[in-house]
């Protein structure tokens, strides 16, 4: 079997959850100041579409998703959380993971959430996705720690944009 990415299960849920990263558990922890196991089942409730990225065997190595955001379909919120497995297959991953980037903004076009200023692998993934770093917050969540607030607006094909009049009023 070949690394890759397919719909959640709460058994993929539970996997992921109990092995996770320690950025990731610590990111969590900052933001909700729940455990992970807990918050977990929650936010794949939550969410439109769950993915679980899993390895070579089928195990599950990491979860992401996109909720809802208020009452503006316009917007959603993407989340990651990984397992230390992940770093077994970054290739498979990242490409997965930008395969999957039309399937997010069809939801949504802008995608956006924040991120904890110490998770860097989170980070740097962000930034190879695409996504602009907007803003540092000193203190956010549970724990008020440094976050960092991303968003991503989905591209726009030339074709779909409305050409500018050639009148003048």
């Amino acid at each position: 079997m070949e690394p890759g990415i397919r719909p959640a299960t709460p058994e993929d849920v539970h996997a992921v959850g109990r092995n996770l990263r320690p950025a990731d558990r610590d990111e969590i922890r900052a933001v909700t100041g729940a455990p992970p196991l807990l918050v977990l089942p929650e936010c794949v409730a939550q969410s439109r579409a769950t993915w679980t990225m899993y390895g070579l065997s089928g195990e599950p190595v990491g979860l992401f998703g996109v909720q809802d955001v208020f009452d503006n379909p316009d917007v959603g919120w993407v989340w990651m959380v990984c397992t230390p497995t992940i770093e077994r297959y970054p290739f498979h991953f990242l490409n997965k993971s930008r395969e999957l980037l039309p399937v997010i903004h069809s939801f949504h076009p802008l995608v956006t959430n924040h991120v904890d200023e110490r998770n860097t692998v989170h980070i740097r993934w962000l930034r190879w996705m695409g996504f602009t770093f907007l803003r540092r917050i000193e203190r956010w969540g549970a724990e008020s720690r440094p976050f960092i607030e991303f968003a991503r607006l989905q591209p726009q094909c030339a074709s779909d944009q409305s050409e500018p009049s050639s009148e003048r009023a």
